[in-house]
């Protein structure tokens, strides 16, 4: 029998580990691009939303 949580909780673990060595790579110009898009999306999720509300 699989334990699933375990299966599922150490590809998150390894995930997590992936992730911070791929941003302890990133340079500062990766960086504020990254933020950038990140505020761009947000931007495109709030005007969506503010759409979607009753007034």
């Amino acid at each position: 029998m699989t334990n699933y949580r375990y299966y599922t909780g150490s590809l998150f673990v390894r995930e997590l580990e992936r992730l911070k060595e791929e941003y302890i790579h990133l340079d500062l110009d990766d960086m504020k691009r990254m933020v950038e898009e990140d505020i761009l999306l947000l931007e495109k999720a709030v005007n969506m939303l503010s759409m979607n509300t009753i007034s």
